[in-house]
């Protein structure tokens, strides 16, 4: 996150790049929710757990997304708005994505994929914030996003450690669906819908990457079956 902070200051990548990127990010997030977390959750044997689990986590990010206005659409129509407004969205965003891989890793038979994922899903986030910030402004702008996204990703892994260590029975299960409720939504909402919101790169190439994620994903779990 610190490093396309850094780029984000220096280059603006192009629509082919964050197309591929973001659809394959969707596909290896979307694999993990499928093939790891939604078995594990729902062989634990609590289904009241589990629906109550997976709506909360639906319903947080709904509700932060609602109040929370995306950053890049408002600041086309007004350039003076302040910095931490820019930013809150993206941190808050940080703060959640850590939450959601402390919780998810530790029901994933692979667990470093979810990690790597969101990883590369943060990288994007925070290269397009810093493009954003760094428009006409001092590069230190960029750079420092993305190590306040850094800094509130490992904060909300940290609370998360905490939140599941001695986790058993019913409260394990609706961890774990709140944590496949929010990569669903991280998949649906964020990255596949930024992926086509501004004229993105739209060919076949960019379309398949989605498949090979999820591929990865299958092919992960059939290797260590």
């Amino acid at each position: 996150m610190a490093f396309g902070g850094l780029l984000g200051s220096r280059i603006r990548p192009g629509k082919r790049f964050r197309g591929v990127v973001a659809h394959l990010v969707g596909g290896l997030v979307l694999g993990i929710a499928a093939a790891d977390l939604m078995p594990a959750a729902s062989q634990s044997g609590h289904p009241l757990a589990l629906a109550l689990g997976f709506c909360l986590g639906f319903s947080l990010l709904l509700v932060i997304n609602a109040v929370l206005q995306d950053p890049e659409t408002s600041a086309e129509s007004d350039r003076a708005r302040p910095m931490l407004l820019l930013m809150l969205p993206f941190l808050v965003d940080s703060l959640i994505d850590g939450l959601v891989v402390g919780i998810s890793s530790k029901a994933a038979e692979q667990g470093w994929v979810i990690p790597v994922a969101v990883a590369l899903e943060m990288g994007l986030a925070t290269l397009g914030l810093g493009t954003l910030l760094g428009r006409g402004a001092a590069p230190w702008r960029s750079r420092l996003a993305g190590a306040l996204m850094a800094l509130m990703y490992a904060i909300g892994l940290s609370i998360s450690l905490v939140l599941t260590d001695g986790l058993q029975g019913a409260a394990l299960t609706g961890t774990l669906a709140f944590g496949t409720a929010a990569l669903i939504y991280l998949v649906v909402e964020e990255v596949m819908k930024e992926a086509h919101s501004r004229g993105e790169d739209d060919s076949a190439l960019v379309n398949v990457a989605f498949f090979v994620g999820l591929l990865c994903i299958w092919l992960l779990d059939s290797s260590s079956a």
